[in-house]
């Protein structure tokens, strides 16, 4: 008996022990969930709260006015005309029927014009006679497939083809004999199909507010249940004879229109599509009004709220337009100069960019060609276009000669001869200007001051290891193989001492594109690497010009050409600038690998290439021009093998020569007498010294 007792007692205990395990667990369980239910509501609650509410509400985006560019001086470049606009508002509740009603309801308040009108395509015929012919579109279906066909549709889950399909199988003849009503719908319809999802399509716009069609919308708005809305938008303007590097307006490209659809653009918006327009549409663009739709599973429902947005920002140039505008009269005027000389036929362009060596900042940029009689403006082929700029890269020779210790204390010029081993053995000669007679002993200085290609031959050869002999009033040139190690690393270490000044690489200005003219690849012969060293090879672009030039003159650092000064928000006051909220800063894109001493050597012999009695360009820097303190080097780069003397005319300079504040890349094209080029700079400096008297300011 005392055995069963104790049994039993064992037994009420492993049962009692699992009870508290069971309850232990249930606790734990319970515990579990609510620390869990806890972490929803409070960590992550507003999660929810917010996914929540995306779910009733959706927001929708209308552009705001643009913001304006102007010049230096606050001169207004791109304006915009404040108008009205109507505008449709897709949702994911309409279908083609609801649309037509719609747009059919719209018609009777506004017009589109002639030119929506022709915008009508075959498929809106074809849609629009499928909507108003048949109740529904299993109707139109039955009509013009067959039941095997509309099974094969439905068993390929295809209803993109059935659909293209049926609009097919309609007749011609059945297009014909629209009204001028049926037009007005199909143009409404036309601009409904270009929309997307809660992303407003402009309808009409050019409206005020005292306009009827305006008034009308604007009184049975409620009856379009918030797909039909009203929005202040702007045309852009621009000045007569806007610059090119301001840019121009238009429809999203169709490469970028899902880009810009992503951060909220409607698809028939208009954008910044080339220049400054593009280049800063974030700042321009502003910020959108929002309209907030209420919705019911997920369809709005009824009119939103709004949000008003903000005007773009403004954005300040770099650029003087009185410069601007007397540099296209400085080049109109010297082509036509260079037109009256004989032998200058063929000229009928110039270039020129103006810049602030120190900042990078553009002050002018400007192009003029001759067409026909009449002048077009070719500015962004200062950017753009490539020449051969001749004798004006020579401060880059030298510096690339000092650069590698190529660079000779002093050398003799006269004519090189390279061997020739064709029939009759004539020898194929390599001159300064001087010709046969040559230019004598040069220093490093007065090589740029006399433009002396033998001397830049010279550094090219040692680099190369070409041999110069003298013989008898020439040198003998002896040649490696142009495929030969040092040869290809010469050529190499020319390119590089170039691209460091900013020759033959992009100049990094703040435009969408531009050019950086040709590199000639590796010479095929080897005796062309001192037609290289004389810009006789390679082509480059008068902006890359004038950063080459500005490298030398601020000392060694090649800064970034800019036309962007400032960013301003909104002001109270339209006319004027408002707070800055972003200056673009110097920006040095490298330092030259060379020292002050060389530098200086450089600016030296382009100081006396214009102050030298003699020298190349003296007068931009003898007699009454002194005072203007211009350092600079001409080039006249020959550009056709049958005619020697015709040439591109180029400079390179800046001033003052001990201060810079200007530097100056001219090119005149396909001239064979003159120096349009040197009076191109000259009336630049000129006009510049009127507008900002450096010459008359303290150490200067």
């Amino acid at each position: 008996m005392a055995k069963k007792t104790v049994k039993n007692r064992g037994t009420k205990n492993n049962l009692l022990l699992r009870m508290n395990i069971l309850f232990l667990t249930v606790f734990l369980a319970f515990a579990g969930l609510i620390i869990r239910l806890g972490y929803v509501q409070i960590v992550n609650g507003q999660h929810y709260k917010n996914a929540l509410n995306a779910n009733q509400y959706q927001t929708a985006s209308i552009d705001s006015t643009r913001g304006k560019i102007v010049d230096a001086n606050g001169v207004t470049l791109a304006d915009n005309k404040a108008e009205l606009a109507i505008m449709y508002v897709r949702n994911a509740g309409l279908d083609d029927s609801k649309n037509l009603a719609i747009a059919e309801k719209l018609s009777k308040l506004i017009t589109m014009d002639s030119k929506a009108v022709g915008l009508v395509s075959q498929r809106d015929k074809e849609e629009y006679y499928v909507l108003t012919r048949y109740k529904n579109l299993q109707l139109a279906y039955n009509a013009f497939l067959t039941t095997k066909e509309q099974k094969y549709y439905i068993n390929n889950n295809n209803p993109a083809q059935e659909y293209s399909l049926l609009l097919s199988r309609i007749p011609n003849k059945d297009l014909t004999g629209f009204t001028a009503h049926d037009y007005q719908v199909m143009a409404i319809e036309h601009d409904f199909n270009q929309a997307s999802n809660l992303n407003p399509y402009i309808v009409k716009r050019g409206l005020s507010v005292n306009d009827k069609e305006y008034v009308d919308v604007v009184d049975h708005l409620s009856e379009f249940n918030g797909t039909i809305q009203t929005a202040d938008v702007s045309s852009r303007t621009y000045i007569k004879n806007v610059p090119f590097y301001v840019g121009q307006m238009g429809p999203i490209p169709a490469d970028k229109l899902n880009t810009y659809l992503t951060e909220g653009y409607s698809q028939n918006a208009q954008v910044g599509i080339s220049n400054l327009e593009e280049q800063y549409e974030s700042y321009l663009r502003g910020i959108p009004m929002q309209l907030t739709y209420r919705t019911k599973n997920g369809i709005p429902v009824g009119n939103p709220t709004v949000k008003e947005g903000q005007r773009g920002d403004d954005i300040q140039l770099t650029v003087d337009s009185r410069l601007q505008n007397q540099l296209t009269q400085i080049l109109q005027t010297n082509i036509k100069a260079a037109r009256a000389m004989s032998g200058n036929g063929q000229n009928n362009s110039a270039y020129a960019v103006v810049m602030n060596p120190k900042t990078g900042a553009i002050l002018a940029i400007g192009g003029q060609q001759l067409v026909n009689g009449k002048f077009i403006d070719a500015s962004n082929e200062a950017i753009n276009a490539q020449f051969e700029m001749g004798s004006a890269v020579k401060g880059g020779t030298e510096l690339t000669g000092y650069r590698y210790g190529a660079m000779p204390s002093s050398f003799y010029d006269m004519p090189i001869w390279y061997p020739d081993m064709s029939t009759g053995g004539q020898h194929r000669m390599f001159t300064s200007w001087e010709g046969a007679s040559g230019l004598g002993l040069q220093t490093p200085e007065q090589a740029l001051a006399h433009s002396s290609n033998v001397f830049m031959a010279k550094i090219a050869s040692n680099l190369a290891g070409i041999t110069l002999t003298p013989a008898g009033g020439h040198y003998n040139a002896t040649l490696p193989a142009a495929t030969s190690p040092q040869f290809i690393k010469a050529v190499d270490e020319m390119r590089n001492g170039y691209a460091e000044l900013g020759l033959g690489v992009k100049t990094g200005i703040d435009l969408p594109v531009e050019g950086t003219g040709y590199n000639g690849g590796m010479p095929t012969q080897s005796g062309l690497i001192h037609q290289f060293a004389i810009g006789q090879f390679d082509t480059y672009t008068p902006l890359e010009m004038v950063q080459y030039i500005s490298t030398i003159a601020n000392g060694g650092y090649r800064v970034q050409p800019h036309l962007l000064g400032s960013v301003h928000a909104p002001g109270a006051d339209p006319n004027t600038l408002g707070p800055t909220v972003y200056t673009f800063k110097t920006n040095v894109l490298n330092t030259i690998d060379n020292t002050q001493h060389d530098i200086q050597r450089v600016k030296n012999g382009l100081y006396l290439v214009t102050h030298e009695i003699g020298a190349t360009a003296s007068m931009l820097g003898t007699g009454a021009n002194v005072k203007y303190k211009i350092a600079g080097k001409t080039g006249t780069a020959q550009i056709d093998p049958n005619n020697l003397s015709l040439y591109n005319e180029t400079l390179v300079s800046y001033a003052p020569y001990d201060n810079p504040q200007i530097a100056v890349a001219v090119v005149v094209p396909k001239v064979e007498v003159g120096h349009q080029n040197e009076q191109i700079a000259l009336d630049i400096y000129q006009y510049y010294d009127q507008l900002y008297h450096y010459t008359s300011q303290k150490g200067n």
